[in-house]
């Protein structure tokens, strides 16, 4: 998506409390199929490797106050590691979040929870209507119901549809506003 220049950006207008970022990309298609699709070794991974080191790595880091963020397919997997992982991560960017994935997934397993705290920015396109086979659902639903999940289990919650497809251009365009929203929440 190259965001760093948009973050850069946000960063030198104030738009954005100062910030460290950490970027994980998947290696192929079949890595980012595999660990994208709500995976317990890349949650242990991200959770119990990546976290920790980074705490350890980088000074200033508050514990419990990380944002994980992510799009389509990695969308899903940041929101499925907010709640497998609700003390590193009080923030969740899911932009077009394929929560349509293995029959919704995600949404049934979340309504076994428990409460969470943690603030997410759901966006999906309104043009994102297909559905591959039945009994998919398109993306657009899915995102609604993952937005009424998480809202069930108390959680703050941004649904966000905007005019446009599965595209970088659209979560670029929208990417400042939903980081702003997101990190205007840290009150403590």
């Amino acid at each position: 998506m190259k965001i760093a220049p948009v973050l850069n950006d946000l960063l030198k207008r104030s738009a954005l409390p100062p910030v460290t970022f950490a970027f994980i990309d998947h290696l192929n298609m079949k890595a980012r199929e595999q660990d994208y699709t709500c995976n317990d070794q890349f949650g242990v991974f991200i959770g119990e490797k990546v976290i920790p080191w980074l705490q350890q790595g980088v000074g200033g880091l508050r514990p419990g106050h990380h944002l994980i963020g992510g799009l389509s397919l990695s969308g899903l997997a940041s929101v499925w590691l907010a709640l497998q992982y609700p003390g590193h991560f009080r923030y969740c960017l899911s932009q077009s979040g394929s929560f349509w994935w293995n029959d919704q997934h995600l949404a049934k397993m979340a309504v076994q929870r428990a409460s969470i705290k943690t603030r997410f920015w759901l966006s999906v396109g309104d043009q994102e209507t297909e559905v591959d086979e039945p009994p998919e659902v398109s993306q657009i639903e899915g995102v609604k119901n993952a937005h009424q999940v998480l809202k069930s289990l108390g959680a703050t919650v941004h649904y966000n549809e905007y005019h446009g497809g599965h595209d970088l251009k659209y979560w670029r365009a929208e990417f400042g506003e939903a980081m702003h929203w997101l990190l205007s929440g840290d009150q403590d």
